[in-house]
């Protein structure tokens, strides 16, 4: 299952516009559906994209948050997958 960035932003409470930069910026990454190259988001980068969001909250820079989430995100791939 995938959401698009609409989506995606509507789950997290996350603006698109931040959503683009952060993929931009390498922090996050979509899967882009080859017919229309709309991005797309499954589980694992929605959880990253809340975990982010709430490790900002707490004071995490964006490059900290995203690098503490991915070691997060890394331990759930490797018990579920």
């Amino acid at each position: 299952m995938a959401v698009t960035i609409g989506e995606a932003s509507k789950i997290s409470d996350i603006p698109i516009r931040k959503l683009r930069y952060w993929e931009e910026k390498g922090y996050i990454a979509s899967a882009e559906e080859k017919t229309n190259a709309t991005r797309r988001f499954d589980y694992y980068a929605i959880k990253k994209i809340i975990l982010m969001k709430e490790l900002i909250e707490d004071g995490y820079t964006v490059e900290a948050a995203s690098q503490k989430a991915e070691t997060r995100m890394k331990k759930l791939r490797e018990v579920f997958g």
